[in-house]
């Protein structure tokens, strides 16, 4: 076959399985996409039945639970004033009851919603009497079988089971004698249970329309997927046809082409990026074509490249085109080369910011260390402000103390955020737990993945436990007047512990010249 008939041949081929394959997709796409809406909309409709049942239920639940309470004997002596201790008023009091009950039964016998909609009421345990149905009165007091379906299970026994499983309420779907005809129509049902008379309280809605809507809807999905196959069928023919008209008469000259490679010669030799050519041929026109696009190719990777690098886009990706690529080196070298100096000013500047931030909280707290007038002051106002200032959880403040007999012991003396059953004990030995480690020691400890009862916040929505603990010595000329206690849940950096040991000194040098630790040596 000649070049100029294979061209559009092997064009139209590939054109046709496409168009054929996108159809096929599109339309398998679009057809699930409709069926998709329909079950939506089936499930939807069903919902708003199902929570206009429930509201219906529910009134009559009320109306029940109302005359219920207004019938028991309590109620009936503040309404009436019967005296229900006389127990020659038994008869009257359960008339009363009696009467209440009837006359809430008959507003739900007339209580009428929507088409066909009622309320029925029947007994929750067997044998499922019914207690009031107004469309079939004659069944009231009687046990009455309707089995769902081709199965043995009585519709009465699967409110019950709905009810037990639903935890009081449930829904049950089923067919049933739609009123005036013999045809069992697709019926939802709600019931609810009124315990204190062991009554199921139901009523139902028959959906057939919703089965109607549907199928009027899957047909209407077959008829737009005949038109758009018709559709795509008719446009698929014209461009099949049209590409082969135009490929017929492209192909009788290979000037053409040749034209256009050496035309984007011409333009990459002036400095430009151009695009690729739209050229699929496997003679030597193709070759020099692949050549061409090589070049193409590796030009726009060195300008995309070098753009990047302008934009101080570090980490782009960049493959050379071989081993022996000269430029592609030069470039990569100097994406490293600025890249570290980057890093390293990122780090300098890094490194400054946090000394700045270590100074200007040593200097904020200082400030509140100088002006305390007391040390419970004291430790009131720098333990909030320092736990603040390095985003942690919770803080405390541990201070020496002395017994009667002079005997030292630390003592609790400011928290921020702990749970109270932490620290329901305010007072340890000077060897007592990590605190009398710390103390023992004179040395800082830290801690991560504490366990998970060591610590717990309390917050709105309930406890947190902090997994990062540091413990510092309030040390002064090694002596330790005290211990604090951070805990976070983030993990402390090196200048978070260099701001919390410097606050330390500061408090120590200023607990040593109070009057009350004058004297205390460890």
């Amino acid at each position: 076959m000649k070049l100029r008939f294979k061209l559009p041949f092997f064009t139209s081929v590939i054109l046709f399985v496409m168009i054929v394959t996108v159809s096929f997709f599109s339309l398998n796409a679009f057809k699930r996409e409709i069926e998709k809406g329909i079950k939506s909309y089936r499930q939807e409709a069903t919902n708003q039945i199902l929570n206009h049942l429930k509201d219906i239920v529910n009134i009559a639940y009320a109306m029940i639970d109302n005359s219920y309470q207004l019938s028991t004997p309590q109620s009936i002596k503040t309404k009436y004033g019967i005296d229900i201790s006389d127990s020659s008023n038994n008869q009257e009091l359960r008339m009363l009851a009696m009467n209440i009950m009837k006359i809430t039964l008959g507003n739900l016998r007339v209580l009428r919603y929507g088409t066909n909609g009622y309320i029925w009421i029947n007994e929750f345990e067997p044998p499922y009497k019914v207690v009031m149905h107004p469309i079939k009165p004659e069944l009231e007091g009687k046990s009455w079988v309707f089995y769902i379906g081709k199965t043995d299970k009585n519709v009465y026994e699967a409110f019950h089971d709905s009810i037990v499983a639903g935890h009081g309420a449930g829904r049950v779907s089923y067919n049933f004698y739609k009123p005036g005809t013999n045809e069992k129509i697709p019926k939802i049902s709600w019931v609810r249970l009124y315990a204190p008379l062991g009554w199921v309280i139901g009523t139902g809605v028959y959906v057939d329309y919703i089965d109607k809507i549907v199928a009027q809807k899957q047909a209407l999905l077959r008829q737009q997927i005949q038109s758009l196959i018709i559709a795509i069928t008719t446009i698929g023919v014209f461009f099949i046809v049209l590409s082969i008209i135009l490929l017929t008469t492209f192909a009788s000259t290979i000037t053409t082409p040749l034209y256009r490679i050496e035309k984007q010669l011409d333009e990459m030799a002036k400095g430009k990026i151009v695009e690729k050519l739209d050229i699929y041929r496997k003679d030597e026109i193709g070759q020099m074509k692949k050549s061409l696009d090589k070049l193409i190719d590796g030009l726009q990777m060195y300008a995309d490249f070098a753009f990047e690098i302008g934009k101080e886009n570090y980490e782009a990706n960049f493959e050379l085109l071989s081993d022996e690529d000269v430029l592609g080196t030069a470039l990569l070298e100097m994406r490293d080369s600025l890249k570290l100096a980057r890093q390293q000013e990122e780090e300098r500047l890094r490194e400054e910011r946090m000394r700045q931030w270590v100074n200007e909280g040593i200097n904020r707290i200082g400030d509140i260390i100088t002006i305390s007038p007391d040390i419970q002051s004291l430790v009131d106002n720098v333990l909030p402000r320092l736990v603040d200032y390095i985003t942690a959880t919770i803080g405390a403040f541990f201070l020496i103390e002395f017994d009667e007999s002079g005997k030292a012991f630390l003592e609790l003396k400011s928290a921020v955020a702990y749970e109270k059953r932490k620290y329901r004990k305010k007072i340890f030995d000077l060897d007592e737990g990590l605190i009398g480690s710390c103390f023992m020691e004179k040395e800082p400890i830290y801690m991560t993945d504490l366990p998970e009862d060591y610590i717990q916040v309390r917050t709105g929505l309930g406890t947190a436990n902090p997994r990062n603990l540091y413990l510092v010595p309030l040390k002064f000329e090694s002596i330790v007047y005290g211990i604090i206690e951070l805990a976070a849940f983030k993990i402390f950096s090196e200048y978070d512990f260099k701001l919390i040991d410097e606050v330390a000194k500061l408090m120590a040098v200023s607990l040593s010249i109070k009057p009350k630790y004058a004297e205390w040596k460890q």
